[in-house]
Order: structure tokens, then sequence, then C-alpha cells
């Protein structure tokens, strides 16, 4: 009796202990037979079981560990000497109508001089979770590493492909010197080659932009039916010329005047197309269709699906497709052409709207890309300033005439540009458009050029963003700040190689009139100098 008491004295402190625990259980088992002569109170807890099924069948337990992982634990027990300790990581799926799995350090330890073993069922879930989580963050870092080095050396090959292109036609240019038809030949080729490479250069600094999160969405409100009439007359031409059917349809669009990011839709619409059309042979069809699925208060859901009678694809191929330089067959790039990052920037653009895409495709039967993006609703205040703006279906001129209205001869322009190369460029095209040209090349010099000159003596200033003592927007800021009467109308475009949005932005609100893009395109310098003459004109009668 006295000795059952000293026992019960002894297990006491260690019984609350194991109350109060969900980390470890204990038991202490017989050598002879393995019949439990203690359980720890939190078993049942810690291990799902009841005290007095385990006293009846020590092999319990066993039933629950996964039968995979049950030829190693028999495999260790058998090696055993049974004097030192072992000790078995294993899984343990915990009783109930949904198993929770657990695992489990079990460790048996000879106590007694060899008479008992004292077994411990420690619980290393979360240590077990946290080496997982960290092995899948190192996985997930090599993946990374992997990836951009298989991408720089695709990007290697890539860029390297046309610039030895360039360089070797400059070589046949320079021997086809006094053969005009060959020099304009290799003159045409090295242009091709050069927007083929301009092209790659934009989409990859579009990937790396999007990758990092710095791609801005504006959210402006735009008419949706314009978007369909732009993407009816960019491509009918081209189809045309390819003998392929084309259409654009708007089917139960009942809002039409939306919020969101119309250039960056463009760009994911136009992005279908081409390689609708590229893909479809003459007498198959490309067929837009621009359909409103579903509205709330503010949102309405739209449907844009591009579909070809093409080639199409192995379906196999569509969880690769919108990887960068993921192509089919690799033949593609030199029969069809594109950069191989046109996919994998559309869905990007897709994704940071909100929206997803869907691929429906078969060899010989054509693809159906199908992007659903939701788009906010424009209020009547925003509808009523697109119908001022001509930005309406009902308000906007007939575009099929002739390009935009603006005459360069005649005309003096100031040219901030700190590059001597650029900045003869810019020249020569100018000049050969019998424009006068003032060059400066840093932004206080413009600001002094600009201050220095008689009123009204320049009709533009072309305004390079980065100059080393201060950049172009901040010399913008400078000359609006001048008082003199034209130093808030003369129209300031200007000129950058980062032609993003966040960039236009900040041009806008510099004080600038626009904001083109380099190399100059005299289309696009053309539209935005029109745009900025009237808007410095109606600037000038308020």
């Amino acid at each position: 009796m006295k000795h059952k008491q000293a026992t019960a004295r002894l297990h006491q402190p260690l019984d609350d202990a194991y109350v109060n625990s969900d980390q470890c259980a204990r038991v202490l088992l017989r050598r002879t037979d393995l019949y439990p002569v203690y359980i720890s109170p939190n078993f049942r807890t810690m291990l799902g079981v009841d005290p007095q099924r385990y006293i009846d069948d020590v092999h319990v337990l066993l039933r629950h560990i996964p039968a995979e992982e049950q030829p190693n634990l028999r495999r260790a027990v058998k090696a055993w000497d049974r004097t030192g300790k072992l000790s078995q990581l294993c899984a343990y799926d915990m009783p109930g109508d949904q198993p929770v799995r657990k695992h489990l350090r079990i460790t048996t330890t000879p106590v007694g001089g060899g008479e008992r073993y004292l077994v411990e069922f420690i619980d290393v879930t979360e240590e077990r979770q946290a080496i997982e989580r960290a092995r899948a963050e190192r996985d997930r870092a090599l993946q990374i590493v992997e990836g951009r080095s298989s991408f720089m050396s695709q990007m290697s090959h890539e860029i390297r492909t046309p610039l030895n292109g360039i360089k070797g036609i400059i070589e046949l240019a320079r021997d086809h010197s006094d053969e005009r038809a060959l020099l304009l030949d290799d003159l045409q080729r090295a242009d091709e080659l050069s927007a083929y490479l301009l092209s790659l250069i934009n989409d990859v600094l579009d990937m790396s932009r999007l990758n990092s999160g710095h791609v801005e969405l504006e959210a402006l409100p735009f008419d949706m039916r314009l978007v369909a009439r732009e993407l009816q007359s960019m491509f009918e031409k081209q189809a045309q010329d390819a003998q392929i059917a084309y259409r654009v349809e708007m089917d139960g669009c009942d809002d039409v005047f939306l919020i969101g990011d119309r250039m960056r839709l463009n760009q994911v619409i136009v992005n279908f197309i081409s390689n609708a059309l590229k893909f479809t042979d003459a007498g198959g069809s490309v067929t837009i269709t621009i359909r409103e699925m579903y509205r709330n208060e503010h949102t309405a859901n739209y449907l844009i699906r591009v579909r070809d009678t093409g080639k199409g694809m192995d379906p196999r191929y569509i969880s690769r497709i919108f990887l960068p330089f993921e192509q089919e067959d690799r033949t593609i790039a030199r029969r069809y052409g594109g950069t191989g990052l046109g996919m994998a920037i559309t869905d990007a653009l897709v994704d940071l709207m909100g929206g997803k895409i869907v691929v429906d495709t078969e060899p010989g039967k054509g693809s159906d890309f199908a992007a659903y993006v939701p788009f906010k609703l424009a209020d009547a205040k925003q509808v009523e300033q697109l119908e001022q703006e001509g930005e309406t279906l009902e308000t906007r001129s007939d575009e099929s005439g002739t390009p935009t209205e603006y005459k360069f001869a005649g005309k003096r322009f100031l040219l901030a540009e700190d590059n001597d190369l650029n900045a003869m460029i810019a020249s020569t095209m100018l000049e050969d458009l019998d424009v006068a040209v003032d060059r400066a090349d840093d932004g206080p010099v413009v600001v002094d050029m600009f201050e220095a000159s008689e009123p009204d003596a320049y009709d533009a200033i072309l305004m390079d963003i980065q100059m080393p003592t201060f950049n172009g927007w901040e010399a913008t800021r400078r000359i609006r700040a001048l008082e003199r009467p034209d130093a808030q109308t003369v129209p300031i475009i200007a000129l950058s190689a980062n032609n993003y949005v966040e960039d236009a932005r900040e041009s806008r609100k510099a004080g600038m009139n626009g904001h083109a893009g380099k190399p100059i395109e005299i289309a696009e310098l053309k539209a935005q100098l029109a745009a900025a003459t009237a808007e410095s004109a109606l600037s000038s009668r308020r």
C-alpha cells in the first residue's frame, strides 16, 4: 500500500505536466509482453485512441500509420539491438471522420535494466511543416534562378540574332554603295531587323515590369464601341490581303461606357488577333466577339473572344503557352515571326485587370482565345466628358480619311537631347521636313535658351526626359513657371525610351502636352504635335 502511494506521489507531477501538454505522450511497456504499465493522461488527446483500447491491443497505433511508411518502421525495429535508443519519424493519421495527419517522432528507450521500454510520442508536425516550407521556398528559389538563367540564355540568343543580322547587312550595304537597288534592299532588311529587335526589347521590358509589379493600369472612361471599331479598321486590310474573312461583332453590350486601361486592353486583344491571323491560311476566318456577360450595380463583366480556323494547337501545350519564349514548334519563330513573349505579357495583363483567359484549341481546327475581364461602369459625368472630347461612337469623326494634319514646314523647334547621336538623328529627320532645330544638351540649357528667345520664337519643344543636371520634367516645370506669355502655351512633347503609363502621367503632371517614345516615329510625333497645338490654342483663348 505504501509502495503504491509512493508511486502515485512520484507520478503525480509528471501526470500534471502531461495533462497540460499536447506535444508529447508517453507509455511504459513491459519488455516481456509489451503490456502498458503506464500511460500518460494526454495519450487520448494527442493520439486520438482510448487508453483501454491500447491496453487491449498494443498494435492499434500501427494501423493509423500510413501503409507506405510501415515497412520502414518494421525494418528499423527489426534492426534494433534492444540496448540503445530507437528513434523513428513517421506520419500518423488521427482517428475520425476527417483524419488529421500529424508527424511524430517515436522514441523507444530501454529503462529499469532493460526490463521495460519507455516509448515517447513527440508531435513534430509544426517542425516538419516548417522544414517542408523551407524546402518549398528553396525549390522555388532554385526554380526562379534556373528560370532566370534559362531566360537570359534565351534572351542572349534572341537579341544576338537580329544584331548579328544588322551588322552583316551593314557590311553588305558598304559593298552595295554603288548599286542603289541592292543598297535600298539592304536598308529595308536592316530596318525590319531593327524593328524586330526594338519589339523584343519592349516586350522584355514589359515582362520585367509586370513580374516586378511596376506596371500600373489606367482607370479612365472609354467607349467599348470605339475599341471594336478600331480593331475592325486596324486588321481589315491585312486580313483582306491574306484572303481571310475577318469581322468584329458586339453582342448584348448594353453598358458600353466603361472604366479601365484602354491601351492595355487593346494590347491584349491585338495580341490575340495577330496570332489568329498569323496561324490562319487563306480561305479561313478570324472572328472577334465582344459580349457583355453580366453586370451588377457598379461593374460590367465582358467576354472578349478571338476565334480562328487556323492550324490550332495540341491541347497538351496550353499549360505552357503563357510562359516566356514557349512555342509549340521551334520552327514557329522562323516561319511566322514574333518574339515569343506576347502571350506571357497578355496573360500577365489580363491577370492584372482581374480577369482570366480560357483557351480552346485542336490541331487542324483552329483556336479560341477568350478573356473574361471586369470593368467598372462610367458615370454620367464621365460619359459627358467623353462626348465633349469626341471619344464616343456618336461624337468621333470618321477616321478613314487623311492622317492627322500638322504642317512641319517652316516651323522652329527647340530640341533638348543630351545624347549626340540621338540629337543628330532627330535633327536630321526634322530638318528633312523643313523644320529649323536648335539643340540644348541639358535641362538648365533648354530653360536658358527658351528664356533668352523672343516670344513665340519656338513652335514646339521636344524634351528628352533623362538629362544630366536635371531631367526634362523639371525643365518643363521651370519653363511653365517663367513670366512670359508663351511659357504656358508653347507645346512641349516628351521624348523618352520609357513610354509607359506612369511616365506619360508624370509628363502631363509636369506640364507637358504629350509623351512620345524613342526612336521617333514621325506619324506619332505628328499626332502628338497636332493635339498639343490644338490644346495650346484652346489654352491661349481662355
